[in-house]
């Protein structure tokens, strides 16, 4: 979700030098998937981390599905439900026969439990938090009929059921420590249950013998065709890229831009879909005393030609002309606002007394207008960021790009200890808002007082009128961008290189694999 991980420099658990060809390998009931970063938590109540939520989603069920193509929220483990006029009362039908992989049923019970725990996680659950805001309680009216209340309309929680962090875990999971359930000791509805489980190497799943109760969207509702299932650990995108093209592996999670031209209509092929949510986008640490002007902030976004970025970017990836993507309800073409103009970035630089030393950098008495951006040393966008320094050199503001290994890139971010971050969620729904931006968020702007940003993007989360409700939503993206709040960049897309010997795989919503239908050809 947040791009704050860093990957570990080199503790793949596969080389090129050790694949063996694809037909030399079994077939039939195997399929490998190399993960890009470690995954350090399993518990999807907890993790924002896409990594540990590509795992999680293939061991849990959700309430709803969401269609990636309409956005239609669709039946999954309930089968129907009513929410009031208000949005303040949800009833859910659930599914008869479904048990979690320890035996236990999934009830109303089972799901009341799971929504309490997600509520009473708090802050250590910093996208439950969101899906759950106003949450006040839910009550079981009989083995199979939940009702969910809120203080408050809440027109965003009947699609946050869809998403894996408010997925099904067993009551006897519930009552583990969160620490346990991290490391691996939980037991979800899911198609597959947990085999091995080395953090940093490797998580092997199994097919769940009985599973019987797919989503509606998916082609195949009984037991997984591809019955074990192994996330491998290989941080190094050549090696999982030559692993793939090689045969080690049957699918590579993060395929980086130039690898992508390798595939074509024989061999392995690509499977992308663009993101919904908030696009990348760079995130100001308002806290600084430069960055606290709204001027530098909008002169830097004026400054950045975001058309140069397209042959940087991966298949899917496009520059951003909104702060939510184009697969997001809610998105419009404000590209005007984003429109590249240096001279005005040189006009509201002048403007705030930022005047060009003899190195060519503004500066205003003794302080340069230079700032650091700080991204995992492994991430993909590193040509992206050296652009934006040339681009933003030319009007006489200094950026310095500063890839970090995994501890102090967390370590600085956590203790804002940086000038800018870049950030993407992904979510299907405009409330996503919530998760950067207002005070009370997980907030990299650290800002700290609330302002028109908070009030509009609350907004959005009680209206349900969906003209009201994209109305608002054009508020909260012109409040951001009016102030230079974000700056976004590009949209992001899931880029999966997959073997030819697998079909079946396909992105949910959020553009995360689902292998309930895959199948593995000899």
């Amino acid at each position: 979700m947040l791009r704050l991980t860093s990957v570990l420099t080199c503790c793949a658990v596969l080389v090129v030098g050790c694949a063996t060809a694809d037909t030399e390998r079994p077939a039939g009931d195997a399929l490998t998937v190399g993960l890009a970063a470690p995954v350090s938590c399993l518990d999807p109540h907890q993790t924002p981390q896409t990594s540990n939520l590509h795992v999680s989603r293939q061991l849990v069920d959700s309430l709803t599905d969401q269609d990636p193509r309409t956005g239609e929220i669709v039946p999954w483990l309930a089968t129907s439900w009513q929410v009031d006029e208000n949005a303040e009362r949800f009833t859910f039908t659930l599914r008869d026969g479904v048990t979690f992989s320890d035996g236990a049923p999934l009830d109303a019970a089972a799901v009341v439990a799971n929504l309490d725990d997600i509520a009473k996680l708090g802050a250590r659950s910093p996208l439950g938090s969101g899906y759950l805001a106003g949450y006040e309680g839910a009550t079981a009216l009989d083995a199979k009929t939940v009702e969910v209340r809120f203080g408050a309309p809440s027109a965003q929680f009947l699609q946050a059921t869809s998403m894996v962090t408010l997925g099904m875990l067993s009551p006897g999971t519930l009552g583990k420590t969160p620490e346990q359930r991290c490391a691996g000791g939980l037991a979800g509805s899911g198609p597959y249950v947990l085999g091995r489980v080395a953090l940093n190497e490797e998580v092997r799943l199994s097919a769940r013998t009985g599973y019987a109760w797919a989503s509606k969207l998916a082609a195949h509702q009984g037991v997984p065709r591809v019955r074990a299932l192994t996330f491998a650990i290989v941080t190094d995108p050549s090696a999982r890229h030559g692993s793939l093209r090689s045969g080690q592996l049957d699918a590579d999670l993060q395929v980086l831009q130039q690898d992508q031209r390798s595939f074509g209509e024989r061999g392995p092929r690509l499977l992308s879909a663009t993101r919904p949510g908030i696009v990348f986008t760079l995130l100001p640490n308002e806290s600084r005393p430069a960055l606290r002007d709204p001027a530098v902030r909008l002169a830097i976004s004026a400054a950045l030609d975001r058309s140069r970025f397209a042959p940087l970017l991966a298949a899917g990836e496009r520059p951003a002309t909104d702060v939510l993507a184009s697969t997001t309800p809610g998105y419009a073409d404000r590209s005007a606002d984003l429109a590249y103009a240096p001279d005005e970035a040189a006009r509201l630089a002048d403007a705030a007394g930022w005047r060009r030393g003899p190195d060519g950098v503004r500066a205003k008495g003794s302080e340069r207008l230079s700032f650091d951006l700080v991204y995992s040393a492994n991430e993909a966008y590193g040509s992206v960021y050296q652009l934006m320094a040339q681009q933003l050199a030319e009007v006489g503001i200094e950026l310095r790009p500063t890839p970090l290994d995994d501890a102090t890139n967390s370590a600085r971010q956590g203790s804002g200890d940086y000038d800018f971050v870049s950030w993407a969620v992904t979510r299907g729904d405009p409330t996503v808002l919530a998760s950067v931006y207002p005070v009370e968020s997980a907030n990299p702007l650290r800002r700290a007082k609330p302002d028109e940003v908070d009030s509009t993007i609350a907004r959005i989360a009680t209206v349900i009128d969906p003209a009201e409700r994209a109305r608002a939503v054009a508020a909260a993206a012109e409040a951001i961008l009016s102030r230079g709040h974000g700056i976004p960049l590009f949209e992001q897309a899931s880029s999966v290189g997959l073997a030819e010997r697998v079909t079946g795989v396909r992105l949910d919503a959020s553009g995360r694999p689902i292998f309930q239908d895959a199948e593995v050809k000899a």
